[in-house]
């Protein structure tokens, strides 16, 4: 089928030879028939499957496309034509170029192959363009799927990453939906005109993404945040620092620089000298745990956030490390206070009336560790039950 003119195949004729391919019973989400004569002549089809999981009765038990060299078979699983992250892609390559024994190729032949190999990488990225660009509905079903090898794509192969870019997909403050649909095109085109960075905040899981404290400042603002979900993104932003010109930028950063909200009355600011001495108990309630203690500049409707300070190392591959339950240490970063959320206050109050009151204690390492939990950096969440319940208890004491 792959060495007959395009226009002489029919759609049920790739259906059909993609079953007896794989056995996959469902029809592929796309087929790509390249023939190509320079600086390679080849024949290839290629096909994307529905769905990233083969199922049990898969007929192919590894990745990689079949090798045919002069309509003889001689590899079944060739894995040097395509990166690992475009391993879902099932499919065959014939060549006219390879001798029999390719097995034992040379020099030439590792460069034939290789030239192959670009080839069809570049075709299959350009089908996934045209798709994305023309066919949004079915490139969002291609997204669910294998949006996560692309991502790979971009933290393991350096030299695709600007085009990968372009493929992405997030969720992010504007959108909605269980789809991510929302592209760094479509985020540079929202942006401000005095915005410099794309921001991005990472978490866990969008339920609990929606509630962090650090989003506070830009839904005051308006300005677009994407949600970095999955595992996979911590890795992916060690290669995708920019995009368009301009640096992505992590939301939890201390040293954020947004533009000035217009005048509104003042909220209710807890006083210099009370202020401190609550900013004092947090810093002596957790000690080493943190950088620094200081006044949140950016907050609004939460009492806490943690910051990161500028160029904190392994800031990405620390989550991923208690993601995979590798050795982790919980990093020190900046504990900012919103001197006006009544937390805030009501601390000060206890501390006024009674410094000494357990529940003080509690209440900061509660909020610490929530913080901890909200940033996706808590390396045991259950161990805050018993605090918690703690916490209750104190608080229906009756006297």
């Amino acid at each position: 089928i792959w060495r007959r003119p395009a226009r002489d195949v029919s759609e049920e004729d790739y259906r059909s030879f993609y079953r007896q391919l794989t056995l996959d019973y469902r029809d592929p989400l796309l087929h790509l028939h390249i023939v190509s004569d320079a600086p390679v002549q080849f024949y290839s089809v290629l096909f994307v499957p529905d769905a990233a999981d083969r199922g049990l009765f898969a007929l192919r038990t590894d990745h990689g496309l079949k090798l045919y060299a002069r309509k003889v078979l001689i590899q079944e699983y060739n894995k040097d034509f395509l990166p690992n992250y475009l391993r879902f892609v099932d499919g065959v390559v014939d060549s006219e170029d390879l001798p029999l024994n390719v097995a034992r190729e040379s020099i030439q032949t590792t460069r034939a192959i290789k030239r192959i190999g670009q080839s069809i990488k570049g075709k299959l990225l350009g089908e996934f363009e045209r798709l994305a660009q023309e066919e949004p509905e079915r490139y969002a079903k291609f997204w669910s799927e294998f949006g996560v090898f692309l991502k790979e794509g971009i933290a393991t192969e350096a030299g695709d990453a600007e085009r990968l870019a372009k493929l992405l997909r997030f969720h992010s403050t504007v959108s909605d939906g269980k789809t991510p649909t929302v592209s760094l095109d479509d985020v540079v085109a929202r942006m401000k005109d005095d915005q410099p960075h794309i921001y991005y905040i990472l978490a866990d899981d969008l339920s609990s993404v929606v509630n962090s404290p650090h989003l506070d400042p830009f839904q005051a603002r308006d300005i677009e945040v994407l949600y970095f979900t999955e595992t996979v993104d911590s890795f992916m932003l060690m290669n995708l620092h920019e995009f368009a010109g301009k640096p992505l930028k992590n939301v939890d950063d201390a040293g954020l620089d947004l533009p000035d909200l217009p005048e509104q009355e003042a909220p209710d600011r807890l006083d210099e000298e009370p202020f401190e001495a609550v900013r004092q108990r947090f810093a002596d309630v957790l000690g080493e745990r943190v950088i620094e203690v200081r006044e949140s500049k950016v907050l609004r409707g939460h009492p806490v956030r943690l910051a990161a300070p500028e160029g904190q190392p392994d800031r990405h591959v620390q989550r991923v490390y208690r993601m995979l339950e590798k050795e982790f240490e919980v990093p020190r970063k900046i504990l900012e206070l919103n001197r006006s959320h009544p937390l805030i206050h009501n601390l000060s109050a206890w501390l006024a009336s009674d410094a000494s009151a357990p529940i003080i204690p509690q209440v900061i390492e509660q909020l610490y560790e929530s913080a901890l939990l909200m940033d996706g950096l808590h390396p045991n969440p259950a161990d805050m039950v018993s605090r918690i319940e703690t916490i209750m208890e104190l608080a229906t004491r009756r006297e």
